[in-house]
Protein backbone atom coordinates (compact mmCIF):
# COMPACT_ATOMS: atom_id res chain seq x y z
CA UNK A 1 0.00 0.00 0.00
CA UNK A 2 2.74 2.33 0.71
CA UNK A 3 4.20 1.99 -2.79
CA UNK A 4 1.14 2.48 -4.09
CA UNK A 5 0.66 5.86 -2.04
CA UNK A 6 3.70 6.78 -3.08
CA UNK A 7 3.01 6.59 -6.93
CA UNK A 8 -0.42 8.18 -6.49
CA UNK A 9 2.16 11.16 -4.67
CA UNK A 10 4.37 11.06 -7.87
CA UNK A 11 1.33 10.99 -10.17
CA UNK A 12 0.45 14.38 -9.34
CA UNK A 13 2.67 17.40 -9.56
CA UNK A 14 0.78 19.82 -7.76
CA UNK A 15 1.47 18.35 -4.61
CA UNK A 16 -1.79 18.81 -3.34
CA UNK A 17 -2.46 17.02 0.16
CA UNK A 18 -6.28 17.14 -0.60
CA UNK A 19 -6.02 16.27 -3.64
CA UNK A 20 -3.99 13.01 -2.53
CA UNK A 21 -6.25 12.24 0.18
CA UNK A 22 -9.56 11.87 -2.07
CA UNK A 23 -7.61 9.77 -4.08
CA UNK A 24 -6.07 7.55 -2.02
CA UNK A 25 -9.53 7.55 -0.11
CA UNK A 26 -10.83 6.01 -3.21
CA UNK A 27 -7.75 3.01 -3.87
CA UNK A 28 -8.53 2.78 -0.16
CA UNK A 29 -4.97 3.12 0.64
CA UNK A 30 -5.53 6.29 3.25
CA UNK A 31 -3.71 4.05 6.02
CA UNK A 32 -0.92 4.15 4.09
CA UNK A 33 0.22 8.43 4.17
CA UNK A 34 1.62 7.22 7.73
CA UNK A 35 4.16 4.78 7.18
CA UNK A 36 5.35 6.72 4.15
CA UNK A 37 5.93 9.45 6.68
CA UNK A 38 7.15 7.55 9.00
CA UNK A 39 9.82 5.92 6.70
CA UNK A 40 11.00 9.59 5.67
CA UNK A 41 10.07 9.00 2.42
CA UNK A 42 7.57 11.59 1.85
CA UNK A 43 5.94 14.39 3.84
CA UNK A 44 2.29 15.42 3.78
CA UNK A 45 1.46 18.89 5.12
CA UNK A 46 0.44 22.02 3.35
CA UNK A 47 2.44 20.41 0.11
CA UNK A 48 3.06 16.81 -0.63
CA UNK A 49 6.79 16.34 -0.57
CA UNK A 50 9.27 13.88 -1.71
CA UNK A 51 12.74 13.26 0.81
CA UNK A 52 14.19 14.60 -2.39
CA UNK A 53 13.22 16.53 -5.32
CA UNK A 54 14.92 13.64 -7.50
CA UNK A 55 13.02 11.18 -6.02
CA UNK A 56 9.33 11.68 -7.50
CA UNK A 57 10.31 10.56 -11.61
CA UNK A 58 12.05 7.53 -10.04
CA UNK A 59 9.05 6.02 -8.37
CA UNK A 60 6.72 7.58 -10.92
CA UNK A 61 8.74 5.41 -13.29
CA UNK A 62 9.54 2.28 -11.96
CA UNK A 63 5.95 1.70 -11.54
CA UNK A 64 4.38 -0.63 -14.25
CA UNK A 65 2.44 1.24 -16.72
CA UNK A 66 -1.45 -0.16 -15.35
CA UNK A 67 -0.58 1.14 -12.32
CA UNK A 68 0.51 4.40 -13.21
CA UNK A 69 -2.94 4.64 -15.05
CA UNK A 70 -4.95 3.45 -12.47
CA UNK A 71 -3.31 6.02 -10.16
CA UNK A 72 -4.19 8.87 -12.49
CA UNK A 73 -7.87 7.39 -12.80
CA UNK A 74 -8.22 7.77 -9.32
CA UNK A 75 -7.02 11.49 -9.31
CA UNK A 76 -9.00 12.09 -12.22
CA UNK A 77 -12.30 10.92 -10.24
CA UNK A 78 -10.88 13.42 -7.41
CA UNK A 79 -9.81 16.68 -8.36
CA UNK A 80 -11.37 20.01 -10.77
CA UNK A 81 -12.34 19.42 -14.12
CA UNK A 82 -8.73 21.05 -15.85
CA UNK A 83 -7.00 18.73 -14.02
CA UNK A 84 -9.25 15.73 -14.48
CA UNK A 85 -8.68 16.18 -17.94
CA UNK A 86 -4.94 16.01 -17.53
CA UNK A 87 -5.38 13.26 -15.75
CA UNK A 88 -7.68 11.47 -17.84
CA UNK A 89 -5.18 11.65 -20.59
CA UNK A 90 -2.44 10.24 -18.58
CA UNK A 91 -4.75 7.02 -17.60
CA UNK A 92 -5.31 6.75 -21.71
CA UNK A 93 -3.93 3.45 -22.79
CA UNK A 94 -4.16 4.81 -26.64
CA UNK A 95 -6.08 6.83 -28.56
CA UNK A 96 -9.08 8.81 -27.41
CA UNK A 97 -10.25 11.86 -29.14
CA UNK A 98 -12.64 12.81 -26.42
CA UNK A 99 -10.04 13.05 -23.78
CA UNK A 100 -7.92 14.89 -26.43
CA UNK A 101 -10.87 17.47 -26.78
CA UNK A 102 -10.96 17.82 -22.87
CA UNK A 103 -7.36 18.63 -22.70
CA UNK A 104 -7.52 20.96 -25.76
CA UNK A 105 -10.83 22.85 -24.06
CA UNK A 106 -8.90 22.87 -20.77
CA UNK A 107 -5.92 24.29 -22.67
CA UNK A 108 -7.65 28.01 -22.21
CA UNK A 109 -7.60 27.51 -18.43
CA UNK A 110 -4.52 26.60 -17.97
CA UNK A 111 -3.25 29.57 -20.10
CA UNK A 112 -4.08 31.76 -17.01
CA UNK A 113 -1.82 29.47 -15.23
CA UNK A 114 1.25 30.01 -17.71
CA UNK A 115 1.92 29.52 -21.44
CA UNK A 116 3.83 25.79 -20.49
CA UNK A 117 1.00 24.20 -18.76
CA UNK A 118 -1.55 24.94 -22.06
CA UNK A 119 1.40 23.75 -24.29
CA UNK A 120 1.37 20.48 -22.07
CA UNK A 121 -1.86 19.93 -22.17
CA UNK A 122 -2.15 20.63 -26.17
CA UNK A 123 1.00 18.03 -26.65
CA UNK A 124 -0.64 15.13 -24.70
CA UNK A 125 -3.87 16.35 -27.09
CA UNK A 126 -2.18 15.19 -30.02
CA UNK A 127 -0.64 12.00 -29.08
CA UNK A 128 -4.29 11.17 -28.10
CA UNK A 129 -5.85 12.20 -31.91
CA UNK A 130 -6.35 9.60 -34.72
CA UNK A 131 -8.12 12.20 -37.13
CA UNK A 132 -5.17 13.59 -38.93
CA UNK A 133 -6.69 16.89 -39.88
CA UNK A 134 -7.32 17.25 -36.49
CA UNK A 135 -3.96 15.75 -35.41
CA UNK A 136 -2.60 18.64 -37.26
CA UNK A 137 -4.42 21.48 -36.08
CA UNK A 138 -4.02 20.52 -32.13
CA UNK A 139 -0.15 20.17 -33.27
CA UNK A 140 -0.21 23.65 -34.60
CA UNK A 141 -1.95 24.92 -31.49
CA UNK A 142 0.24 22.78 -29.25
CA UNK A 143 3.31 24.23 -30.87
CA UNK A 144 2.10 28.03 -30.97
CA UNK A 145 1.32 27.80 -27.01
CA UNK A 146 5.50 26.82 -26.76
CA UNK A 147 6.67 29.35 -28.93
CA UNK A 148 4.87 32.06 -26.57
CA UNK A 149 6.12 30.37 -23.73
CA UNK A 150 9.30 30.43 -25.36
CA UNK A 151 9.79 26.65 -26.15
CA UNK A 152 11.11 27.07 -29.58
CA UNK A 153 12.84 23.83 -29.15
CA UNK A 154 9.57 22.01 -28.83
CA UNK A 155 7.57 24.06 -31.18
CA UNK A 156 9.63 23.63 -34.23
CA UNK A 157 9.24 19.89 -32.91
CA UNK A 158 5.25 20.02 -33.12
CA UNK A 159 5.60 22.14 -36.12
CA UNK A 160 7.71 19.43 -37.89
CA UNK A 161 4.65 16.51 -36.17
CA UNK A 162 2.23 18.74 -38.39
CA UNK A 163 3.95 18.94 -41.29
CA UNK A 164 3.75 15.09 -41.19
CA UNK A 165 0.26 15.06 -41.75
CA UNK A 166 -1.75 15.64 -45.14
CA UNK A 167 -2.15 19.97 -44.61
CA UNK A 168 -4.24 22.41 -46.47
CA UNK A 169 -3.74 25.46 -47.63
CA UNK A 170 -4.46 26.89 -44.42
CA UNK A 171 -2.63 24.68 -42.23
CA UNK A 172 0.82 25.07 -44.27
CA UNK A 173 0.27 28.79 -43.91
CA UNK A 174 0.26 28.60 -40.55
CA UNK A 175 3.02 25.91 -40.49
CA UNK A 176 5.23 28.68 -41.94
CA UNK A 177 4.12 30.95 -39.80
CA UNK A 178 4.99 29.38 -37.06
CA UNK A 179 8.28 28.60 -38.35
CA UNK A 180 9.38 32.43 -39.45
CA UNK A 181 7.88 33.22 -36.19
CA UNK A 182 10.42 30.72 -34.08
CA UNK A 183 13.20 31.71 -36.47
CA UNK A 184 12.61 35.74 -35.42
CA UNK A 185 12.02 35.06 -31.85
CA UNK A 186 15.13 32.52 -31.43
CA UNK A 187 17.79 35.16 -33.31
CA UNK A 188 18.29 33.12 -36.43
CA UNK A 189 17.02 36.85 -38.40
CA UNK A 190 18.22 35.46 -41.63
CA UNK A 191 16.36 32.98 -42.28
CA UNK A 192 12.76 34.56 -40.74
CA UNK A 193 12.25 36.67 -43.62
CA UNK A 194 11.51 34.28 -46.61
CA UNK A 195 9.59 32.48 -44.15
CA UNK A 196 6.95 35.04 -42.93
CA UNK A 197 6.76 36.22 -46.66
CA UNK A 198 5.29 32.95 -47.94
CA UNK A 199 3.32 32.45 -45.03
CA UNK A 200 1.66 35.98 -45.24
CA UNK A 201 1.15 34.98 -49.20
CA UNK A 202 -0.43 32.11 -48.45
CA UNK A 203 -2.43 33.28 -46.10
CA UNK A 204 -3.07 36.61 -47.34
CA UNK A 205 -6.27 35.25 -49.27
CA UNK A 206 -7.69 32.99 -46.27
CA UNK A 207 -7.09 34.68 -43.67
CA UNK A 208 -7.05 38.44 -43.74
CA UNK A 209 -5.97 39.17 -40.04
CA UNK A 210 -3.26 36.19 -39.79
CA UNK A 211 -1.65 37.63 -43.17
CA UNK A 212 -1.96 41.28 -42.18
CA UNK A 213 0.57 40.21 -39.22
CA UNK A 214 2.83 37.98 -41.08
CA UNK A 215 3.38 40.95 -43.39
CA UNK A 216 4.14 43.42 -40.71
CA UNK A 217 6.27 40.83 -39.29
CA UNK A 218 7.99 39.96 -42.35
CA UNK A 219 9.12 43.25 -42.93
CA UNK A 220 10.04 43.86 -39.13
CA UNK A 221 12.38 40.77 -40.04
CA UNK A 222 13.67 42.12 -42.94
CA UNK A 223 15.24 45.57 -41.52
CA UNK A 224 16.32 43.42 -38.54
CA UNK A 225 18.32 40.62 -40.83
CA UNK A 226 19.40 44.13 -43.68
CA UNK A 227 21.82 41.87 -46.13
CA UNK A 228 21.65 38.90 -44.32
CA UNK A 229 17.80 38.28 -45.61
CA UNK A 230 17.98 35.34 -47.53
CA UNK A 231 15.90 36.28 -50.18
CA UNK A 232 12.53 38.55 -49.00
CA UNK A 233 14.04 42.00 -48.04
CA UNK A 234 12.22 44.75 -46.92
CA UNK A 235 11.70 46.05 -50.78
CA UNK A 236 10.46 43.11 -51.87
CA UNK A 237 8.42 42.84 -48.58
CA UNK A 238 6.87 45.95 -48.87
CA UNK A 239 6.19 45.82 -52.28
CA UNK A 240 4.12 42.08 -51.53
CA UNK A 241 2.29 44.00 -49.05
CA UNK A 242 1.14 46.58 -51.28
CA UNK A 243 -0.20 43.93 -53.82
CA UNK A 244 -1.70 41.49 -51.17
CA UNK A 245 -5.37 42.38 -50.24
CA UNK A 246 -4.60 41.62 -45.96
CA UNK A 247 -3.33 45.31 -45.33
CA UNK A 248 -6.31 46.92 -47.15
CA UNK A 249 -9.39 44.73 -46.38
CA UNK A 250 -11.06 44.50 -43.04
CA UNK A 251 -10.07 42.12 -40.66
CA UNK A 252 -11.91 38.29 -41.07
CA UNK A 253 -12.26 35.46 -38.50
CA UNK A 254 -9.51 34.30 -36.44
CA UNK A 255 -10.43 30.94 -37.51
CA UNK A 256 -10.17 28.88 -40.76
CA UNK A 257 -12.01 31.37 -43.13
CA UNK A 258 -12.96 32.17 -46.62
CA UNK A 259 -11.74 34.85 -49.29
Amino acid sequence: MTQRLLLLAAADPTGDPVLLARAAGRLGICDAAAPAEAAGLVTVGAHVSFRHPLVRSPVYRAAPADERRAAHRALAEATDPDRRAWHRAQATPGPDDGVAGELERSADSARARGGLAAAAFLERSVTLTLDPARRADRALAAAQANYQAGAFDAGLALVTIAEEEPLDEFQQGRACLLRGEIALASRHGSDAPPLLLSAARTLDPLNVRLARGAYLETLSAALMAGRLADGGGWREVAEAARAARAPFAAAGAAGRPAA
